[in-house]
This record gives structure tokens, C-alpha cells and sequence, in this order.
């Protein structure tokens, strides 16, 4: 089970429901379901690359296009040739965080919370000429929600998560891999892996976070691999066709091979970067052996390498591509020639599943890093017939290339059965002998049976075959072309027809709903492309399917994007002139307010929340780019917005969101780019007000109290205790100063979470990780010249 000493401990009853909520099958059933019942618990390895095109893979091309593929994927071909492939699998979000949070629960994007790649933080218009701006919405899945890894382990499994993670809090901070329960990752502190037998920091060759993936310095037309000599990191291998040295997957082979022999199946979660940008590859051989294939002369500048135009034509990509297609071969080889200790005179391939996944779909085309053409667009990768690529609600952002090899699997085999990640967390439970009970709120269906070619339907758990696919992504923090091609709406996919809610139509100019025919009654291709809008021709199609879609987005509660009503010169939009401006800011204690207009002429809020955050000061964080921000409900009363404090708050503001869905603030927050922006500013930075420190003291001071009382009832050590909420009485009597202040918080949340008391465990004091607060530390932060002014709360 997952055991944490530091933020958001699950409690002994949350832990016992999710026990109950497995129920362990008998493992002489499940493989014999598979057909081989001398077998045991079969190994799994998840590869999931990172923005990797539906047709990327040489096998999916193929199957396309008339011509030979340019990229070439002998690894990924071979996995195909022994497996099973799916021409319609999708991931749950056009971008990562959101897809690898969702695959990880087994839940829709609306269910997790994570909708982009940078929540937590407060949201301001993208540009102050917007006329919408993005939702408030979470940073991470929350630590107590169970992930596959928790399940696989309590069947037995040892797990592993290699490299990207990226959706567990702001950047690589807290919490990581080894928060949420994987056995051996990284730590999220420095970056090593918690092994020190296979990963030893001092080893400049195998300790590499980020291995051959880790972008070229100064640019991408120097840095490339050169030297044969083992020491160093990429060092050249002539055995392997002078491949340069990768240590992220030779990691993940020592790993396997060392778990092997200890009687436990492994479940490896292997998350390269490839083939994220930056676009650089330190394969010097492959990038001109492409540049050759491609007509395209050697790069001496970094400027650009591949025009704005359809097809496979970037160098870079296809080399980066070719480094992916190696590190899945890497793995291949060790499952395939390596004794399978618990199935004696097998290898471990024989009892491995094996998945090769992306996801989101590719990229069509980024700006220029460097040199001449900076700033200035290249082509990327083409996912044609597809329209769109990574951040558009369209086909070529949403659907992936999925290939699984495993025992039952069928050699050469191609599925037409529309799939999700979402769909593995119940399928690699099914795999390892357990079934889900309800407490888990699986989203996804058990595609074991499709896999093993004894159905051709996705089933939920009751038996009713799934019949339609939803997604939701709700930003604009991106470019009004970007938006126009798919971004900031909802879709639902029923049969072969698909349907878009655009939620930014003023902005992006497209009709609000959009409905397109993929398929064919008979299952042929109809318009992949989605170029043809059947939405006024086809009403009860479209009816039919948007209030599918809305009833799914009510039911999660899903948020949706915020009109602008400070657009310079004032919103075009309908109801602007209604919205209520705020009167007065007030905080009593712990008791938070915001005043606003009422009525005739004012619009009602139908909608308030408190976005906070707890470590809104550098005094608080490890790094600067630790501060995040959450929410909670807030009590409408007329013009009068209400919530108490969160215990330990630092920084707050509330969000309102009226009838016309415009955002009413309780203080103006800056756009990030445009009139008045304020570009890189943390949050709280950007706050006058922010019910600085004051309202969230009071609140843990009564937090604090409730703590002491159940501690004295234990007969537990309150000396720690008693000095901080002395000392929080004290500062309480001083005007607001941000060092007393947050010495203060950090002393008393220290001090609470000293004591084995139910307060320790609540969610909110276990936000960040604070095992570094020393009693030194607290008493005597040091001076910082780059610290905020001192904040002062009305």
C-alpha cells in the first residue's frame, strides 16, 4: 500500500475501503482465461512516449498511404508483427498532464481535475485582448485517489515509474512517482532514483534524469554524440550500430533485470520524452542519414529544417523518432533473451504485457528555439488523414498510436474497437487477477477481451457495452489560430459520428457546435479529416449527441472558461454591462468576504470559489516555482460571497462566475501577455491584497487547538505544540508581516504535524512537503534579497 510521511496521508479507513474495494480473483482463473494455467501473474510494461503521431509508427503509415513510409520503425513494426494494434485508440486530453493523470486513475479528465499542463496557478487572461481565459483548475490528481500502481501492488506487483511524470504538483516538485505509491522512481527532492545500488548520483553516465532525451546546449546544432569512451554520458556504442548511450532506458533494464528473481511480477510505467520538443537529437548518424532521405542538407545553424508543410519532413523529429524506436527495442531484446525465473525454461517475454502508447496526438508544428529563424514556425510531424495534432480537439490531437504484445495476444492482429487509456487501469487489473470494486469510480472499461479477441465491444464492469467516447479541454491559454483549429471546447464520439462544443465562439469564430461523420455504418472511413460540418444538415444527430455531452459535463461538474469583461475598450460580448463590480474586500478572523453589486441591473453570481494557496511566499517553498494554488466552494448570500479560511493560508482570491459566465475577481489579476501584463509573476506576486496571512493564521490556530485538545486526550508529548500556538497567539497581536507571519505558519503546521492526531492528517496541512522545516529553520529563516514586499490583508 501506498505510505507517505509527508503530504496528504491517507487514512487506515481510506486505506481499508480501497482493499475492499479489489477483490482478489483466484489466479488459477485468470490464466486460464488466457488460456496457459501454469503460468503465473503475468509481468507489464506501459511505454508511453510523449507527443508520438497516430501515424508515426511505419506500420501505421503503411496501412494509410500507398508510398513507404520516411520514418522508420523496425522496433515498433516488430512489436505490431507479434501483437495487436488498434486503428482507433484515443487518449483523454489533446496534452499530456491531463492524458498521463487519466491513464494513471482510470478516469475522464473532468473526474481527475487536471484539464492543462500548468494548473495550479491562478487564472488570468492569456492576453488582455482575450475575451475569454481559462478556468481555475488543479495541478496535480489528488494523492488520495487510488492509481494503477496501488492495485498491482496489493495483487503482488513490484513497481516502477521511469522519467516523466508531470502531473503530480507544479514542475518536478511535490509530490512525485514515490508520493503515489510506485516503489522505485525518482525522488522528487534532487531527482535520484531511490536505489542507490542502481542509480548512484556520483556516476555522470548512468545517474541522468533526463538521458539522451536532455536538450543540446547551446543549441540544437552542437552537442552531438562523439566519443566511444564508456564514461561518458552519451558515449557512442560501435556494438550498437554507434548508438549513443541512453541511461533512462539502460535504468529501466537494470531495474527488471534485478526484480526478476524475487518472485513477484513487475508493472514498469516507462515515460520517456521522446518525442517532445525541444526538437534536438545528440544522434549525430541518424539525423544525416534522415537529412539525406529527406533532401534536406545538414544542419550548420539551428534556424529552421522543415517549411510548413504536409508530410514527414523534419530531420530532427525523424531522429528523435528513431531514438524512441531504439529504447523500445532496448526492452524488447532484455524480454526476450532473459530467463524468466518464476516460468522455468521460458523467457520473460512469454508472460509480459507489453504496451506502446502516446499521450496525446502529434505535434504539427512549434516555433523555432534558436539561430537565424527564431521565434519564426517549422513543420514538426503530419498527422494526415487526420486533421489537428497536440492541443486541438480534433481528430489528429485526440486519436494515438496503441500496440500490445502479451500472452493470448494473437501475432500480426489489427482492432478497430474504439479504446482509451483510460481503459488499462481495469484491463491490467483484469490481467493481474483482480476486479475492480465501485469505491475505485473507474471511468474505463476491461479491454482484456478485446485484446484476447473474445469480443470486439468495450464492457463496463456491469456487462453494457460502451457506446460513447467524451472529452473536455477547457483552455484558451494558447493562440486565437490554435483556438480556431480545435482548442477550448468538449466532444463525444458515439458510433462514427463525433460532435464539438465549442466553448469560446465570439473568440475563435466558429460555430458553437460542430458534427462530423468519421465512419461509415458498415465501419468504412468516412471523413477523418473532419472537414465536412453536418451539424445544420443532420439537427437530431447533433441535438442527440450534445445533450449527451452536456449531461456528462453536469455530471462531473466540468469547468468551463471564463468570459472577460476587462477587455481594453470594453467586452463585445452580451451582458458585459450587467456584470456587478466588487464594493469592498473584508476578513474577520478567519471569516473571508467579498462584497459586490446587486440589482435589477446586475447580474446574479451563480458560482463562487476560494483559489488559495497555502505556500504563497518563498519562505514556504523549495524553489520558486513551487507555489500552488487550490480551490474550495464559497457561500452566496445575496452580494455577499463568504468562506472561512483554510487553516494555513497564505494568499487568496475569490472567483466568481455570474449568469453570462463572465469572471467577477476580488481583485484584478494581470493577463500574462498584453496591455498591462505582468509576464512571469508567481501568483501571489501579483496580489495587493490576497487576504494575506492573517485570515489562514487564525484558522490553523484553531486547527491547532482542536489538535491539542485530541493529543491531551492521548496523553502525547504538547510542548512542540503549546510553544507554536503561544507563538501564533503573539505574532496575531502584530501588524501583518510577512516573516513573523510565515514563521508562524510554519512552526504551528510543524507542530501539528508532530502530533498522531487527526488534524495532522488533514488534507489541507499536507498540500507541500515540509520535512524540511528544522526547528532552526523556522526560528531563523535567513535574510532573502529576493523576497516579495510584505503583504498587508484589509
Amino acid at each position: 500500500m501506498k505510505v507517505s510521511n509527508v503530504s496528504e496521508l491517507r487514512s487506515w479507513a481510506a486505506i481499508t475501503s480501497l482493499w475492499m474495494a479489489v477483490c482478489v480473483v483466484s489466479f488459477g482463473e485468470s490464466p486460464k482465461q488466457l488460456g496457459h494455467s501454469h503460468r503465473p501473474q503475468p509481468n507489464i510494461v506501459h511505454i508511453m512516449a510523449d507527443d508520438l503521431g497516430w501515424q508515426d509508427p511505419a506500420c501505421y503509415y503503411r496501412d494509410l498511404h500507398v508510398d513507404e513510409p520516411v520514418y522508420e520503425t523496425p522496433q515498433m513494426d516488430r512489436l505490431a508483427r507479434n501483437g495487436l494494434r488498434f486503428t482507433q485508440a484515443y487518449a483523454p486530453s489533446p496534452v499530456c498532464a491531463p492524458t498521463r493523470a487519466a491513464y494513471m486513475a482510470g478516469q475522464h479528465t473532468t473526474h481527475t481535475g487536471v484539464h492543462q499542463v500548468m494548473g495550479g496557478s491562478l487564472a488570468r487572461p492569456f492576453r488582455a485582448s482575450h475575451t475569454y481565459l481559462d478556468p481555475f483548475y488543479s495541478g496535480r490528481l489528488n494523492i488520495n485517489t487510488p492509481i494503477i500502481a496501488d492495485v498491482l501492488k496489493q495483487a503482488g506487483y513490484v513497481t516502477a515509474h521511469f522519467q516523466k511524470w508531470h502531473f503530480g504538483g507544479r514542475g518536478k516538485g511535490y509530490p512525485g512517482p514515490l508520493d503515489y505509491g510506485f516503489d522505485f522512481s525518482w525522488s522528487w527532492r534532487a531527482l535520484h532514483y531511490n536505489d542507490p545500488v542502481l542509480y548512484a548520483p556520483s556516476d555522470p553516465k548512468t545517474a541522468d534524469y533526463e538521458g539522451l532525451w536532455r536538450p543540446l546546449r547551446p543549441d540544437r546544432s552542437t552537442g552531438f554524440a562523439s566519443s566511444y569512451d564508456p564514461n561518458e554520458p552519451y558515449a557512442l556504442d560501435p556494438d550498437d550500430d554507434d548508438r549513443p548511450f541512453d541511461a533512462v532506458v539502460d535504468l529501466s533494464v537494470r531495474w527488471m533485470d534485478k526484480v526478476k528473481g524475487e518472485g513477484k511480477p513487475f508493472f514498469v510505467n516507462f515515460c520517456p520524452s521522446f518525442v517532445h520538443s525541444p526538437f534536438t537529437t545528440r544522434d549525430r548518424k541518424r539525423l544525416a542519414y534522415y537529412c539525406a532521405k529527406m533532401g534536406v542538407p545538414f544542419p550548420t545553424d539551428p534556424g529552421r529544417i522543415a517549411d510548413l508543410e504536409s508530410g514527414h519532413k523534419n530531420p530532427y523529429y525523424a531522429s528523435m523518432l528513431d531514438s524512441l524506436d531504439w529504447q523500445l527495442g532496448k526492452i524488447l531484446n532484455f524480454l526476450e533473451t532473459t530467463d524468466d525465473p518464476r516460468n522455468p525454461g521460458h523467457k520473460l517475454i512469454e508472460n509480459t504485457y507489453l504496451t506502446l502508447s502516446s499521450d496525446n496526438g502529434g505535434m504539427v508544428k512549434s516555433p523555432i528555439k534558436s539561430g537565424k529563424d527564431q521565434g519564426e514556425w517549422e513543420s514538426i510531424t503530419d498527422n494526415a488523414p487526420l486533421q489537428g495534432g497536440k492541443l486541438r480537439m480534433l481528430e489528429g490531437g485526440l486519436r494515438i498510436p496503441f500496440i500490445i504484445q502479451g500472452p493470448g495476444i494473437g501475432a500480426d492482429q489489427v482492432s478497430h474497437t474504439p479504446i482509451s487509456l483510460i481503459d488499462l487501469f481495469p484491463t491490467y487489473m483484469a490481467m493481474a487477477g483482480l476486479l475492480p470494486g465501485p469505491e475505485l469510480e473507474l471511468d474505463g472499461c476491461n479491454i482484456l477481451p478485446v485484446l484476447l479477441n473474445t469480443d470486439d465491444h468495450a464492457k463496463f464492469a456491469d456487462g453494457s457495452v460502451r457506446n460513447s467516447l467524451y472529452w473536455h479541454y477547457p483552455s484558451v491559454m494558447t493562440s486565437a489560430s490554435d483556438i480556431r483549429e480545435g482548442g477550448c471546447s468538449s466532444a463525444i464520439r458515439t458510433g462514427g459520428w463525433k460532435l464539438r462544443l465549442n466553448h469560446a465562439p465570439e473568440m475563435n469564430r466558429i460555430a458553437r457546435t460542430q458534427l462530423y461523420k468519421l465512419y461509415n455504418e458498415n465501419g468504412t472511413a468516412c471523413d477523418l479529416g473532419e472537414t465536412e460540418d453536418l451539424a445544420e444538415s443532420h439537427p437530431v444527430k447533433r441535438d442527440l449527441l450534445l445533450a449527451d455531452l452536456n449531461a456528462w459535463l453536469a455530471k462531473y461538474k466540468a469547468p468551463k472558461p471564463y468570459k472577460n469583461v476587462n477587455v481594453p475598450g470594453g467586452s463585445c460580448l452580451p451582458g458585459a454591462e450587467q456584470v456587478p463590480a466588487v464594493l469592498k474586500r473584508v476578513s474577520v478572523e478567519d471569516r473571508l468576504e467579498v462584497h459586490i453589486e446587486t440589482g435589477a441591473q446586475k447580474s446574479k453570481i451563480v458560482e463562487a470559489r476560494l483559489v488559495y494557496t497555502t505556500n504563497g511566499s518563498q519562505l514556504l517553498q523549495h524553489n520558486p516555482w513551487q507555489e500552488e494554488w487550490f480551490d474550495i466552494a464559497a457561500e452566496i448570500n445575496g452580494g455577499v460571497i463568504a468562506v472561512a479560511a483554510p487553516p494555513g493560508m497564505t494568499h487568496g482570491v475569490f472567483y466568481l462566475r455570474d449568469e453570462h459566465d463572465f469572471l467577477v475577481t476580488s481583485e484584478p489579476l494581470a493577463p500574462h501577455l498584453g496591455e498591462g501584463a505582468i509576464p512571469h509573476a508567481i501568483g501571489a506576486a501579483l496580489l495587493q491584497d490576497g487576504y494575506a496571512y492573517r485570515p489562514g493564521l487564525v484558522s490553523l490556530l484553531k486547527t491547532a487547538r482542536a489538535a491539542e485538545a485530541n493529543a491531551s486526550r492521548q496523553g502525547l508529548n504538547i510542548l512542540e505544540l503549546l510553544n507554536a500556538i503561544r507563538q501564533a497567539r503573539a505574532v496575531l497581536q502584530t501588524p501583518v508581516d510577512e516573516r513573523a507571519y510565515v514563521g508562524a505558519l510554519r512552526h504551528l503546521r510543524y507542530a501539528i504535524k508532530r502530533c498522531d492526531v487527526p488534524e495532522a492528517r488533514l488534507a489541507v496541512l499536507n498540500q507541500f512537503e515540509s520535512v524540511n522545516w528544522t526547528r532552526a529553520d523556522k526560528n531563523n529563516a535567513p535574510e532573502r534579497s529576493d523576497l516579495p514586499p510584505s503583504q498587508t490583508a484589509q
